[in-house]
């Protein structure tokens, strides 16, 4: 659909009319008005919708805009509807103790089970049920995967080691995780935390209904069967994993991690990073960072006011501007350009219709003594692959100076960028927003190699470098914990 309103928007075909089979099958919209939005476009182009299965002419007369809202309304209750029909059988199936869909996990496979409840066979990856009456149920893994999850609450437990220093032990190991992945820290937080692994099914603790956002539910709403299945540990033992987990930092109260910053602050009189890493109930800066919004934030909270407020100031402004831009071309090219979300840490970025991903980079403004104005551009490894849009923001980080399109920047450190910089000749100033898609399209199609990825800029580490420092910085960690305890 988004294709369709995109070439009788753009007039890129010779549409006269668009014929919908009615106008449930225009969208089950839960908001009628978007609906109508998207008809509106079409309209505006000179292409009007026929619906040939109703019963009414769509020519705008007072009774079929009556008939045609009250479709409308009529196709978002029905979807309405059939979400609440899906979940009640999902619950009763899941009350059942049968598996109702995802991903078994490490340790665990799938097997088929027929309506007399007979084992029919293991669904490999990928496979699915094809009778409604069958039911698919979990049963335990090869035993060497049993072993290793075994072998992990031993460690989390009994040795105290941290759930990356696990992940870390696996890989020397040479452990394989699932489809041969390596190990992740949250890949082992998800085994030390499912009750699954005692033999309990959990169904319901996230979910989303009609295109909403995934969200946690309360534990009051959780669809809990015991012994549904063989159980891998022991109670006990899953158990006394909860209990570490529980008093692990990020898990504590606010006032919990904020008191180490305090003690720290009345010990030394100021705060930093160092002089806080590794304290007793500390949370990591990232930490800190996302249950305060920003480290900044947690010194206030613990009576401390930062230098860093300005510079935190400055980056706020700079993210206002850049999500007003992403937001303003979302709405001039409705139906070609879309925000890409990708959760609470990565940044989101554009999204053309083509497949076209545009990473949006704004530069906080900064005055260099010898070439006069000078831009500062962070670096963004998980954008290097993509078309950039650059915002080079006004002396007071207040709004756009001047936009540039260039190809994938994959530049390793920060970049100080002026106006005679080479850079900007291997793109294309954007003097318009109106012409935001066809000069992306025209980088795109140009197939130019990353810039800033020929020479690794003075003062950065190699990838294995930093991957070493990492180790050496949590194996010291361990050490510290070791001896402390």
């Amino acid at each position: 659909m988004s294709q369709l309103l995109q070439d009788v928007v753009e007039a890129k075909q010779s549409y006269k009319a668009v014929l919908v089979y009615d106008v449930s099958r225009w969208g089950r919209f839960q908001d009628p008005d978007e609906a109508a939005h998207y008809e509106f476009l079409c309209r505006a182009a000179g292409v009007q919708v026929h619906y040939c299965a109703e019963h009414f002419s769509n020519d705008g007369n007072l009774s079929s805009l009556v008939l045609k809202s009250l479709k409308r309304v009529m196709a978002a209750e029905y979807s309405r509807e059939l979400s609440e029909k899906v979940f009640a059988g999902e619950s009763r199936v899941a009350r059942a103790g049968f598996r109702v869909g995802g991903h078994p996990g490490y340790g665990f496979r799938r097997v088929l089970i027929s309506a007399n409840k007979t084992p029919k066979g293991e669904l490999g990856a990928g496979e699915r049920k094809s009778l409604s009456n069958e039911r698919v149920k979990l049963i335990s893994g090869p035993a060497t995967e049993i072993y290793w999850i075994r072998e992990i609450y031993r460690m989390f437990v009994s040795e105290n080691r941290t759930m990356q220093g696990i992940a870390d032990e696996l890989n020397r190991l040479r452990v394989p995780f699932i489809a041969g992945r390596e190990w992740k820290r949250m890949g082992v937080r998800g085994i030390l935390t499912n009750p699954k692994y005692k033999g309990t099914s959990v169904y319901n603790r996230r979910g989303s209904r009609l295109s909403s956002r995934v969200k946690t539910n309360a534990e009051t709403e959780w669809i809990v069967v015991p012994d549904a299945f063989a159980a891998i540990v022991d109670e006990v033992t899953f158990e006394a994993a909860q209990q570490v987990v529980r008093n692990l930092p990020y898990n504590l109260s606010d006032d919990q991690v904020l008191e180490p910053l305090r003690s720290i602050l009345r010990a030394k009189g100021k705060l930093s990073l160092t002089l806080f890493r590794g304290a007793p109930n500390a949370l990591s800066k990232e930490g800190y960072r996302r249950r305060f919004g920003s480290l900044v934030r947690a010194y206030d909270l613990a009576g401390y006011d930062s230098p860093l407020k300005a510079t935190v100031a400055h980056r706020a402004e700079i993210r206002k501007v850049r999500t007003e831009l992403m937001e303003t071309l979302v709405r001039l090219f409705p139906g070609e350009v879309s925000i890409q979300t990708r959760g609470p840490i990565g940044r989101d970025r554009l999204r053309l219709t083509d497949g076209t991903g545009v990473a949006v980079r704004a530069c906080r403004s900064r005055t260099n003594y010898y070439k006069g104005s000078a831009w500062i551009l962070q670096s963004a490894r998980s954008e290097k692959r993509l078309i950039s849009l650059l915002v080079c923001v006004n002396a007071t980080n207040t709004a756009p100076d001047f936009i540039h399109v260039l190809p994938p920047i994959a530049n390793r450190c920060a970049v100080v960028l002026t106006l005679d910089h080479s850079w900007f000749k291997k793109g294309i100033r954007l003097e318009k927003l109106s012409s935001f898609c066809d000069v992306v399209r025209q980088i795109s199609r140009e197939d130019k190699r990353p810039i800033g990825g020929e020479r690794r800029p003075k003062g950065c580490i190699s990838e294995d470098a930093r991957a070493a420092m990492s180790a050496a910085l949590r194996f010291r960690w361990n050490e510290k914990k070791r001896l402390a305890g």
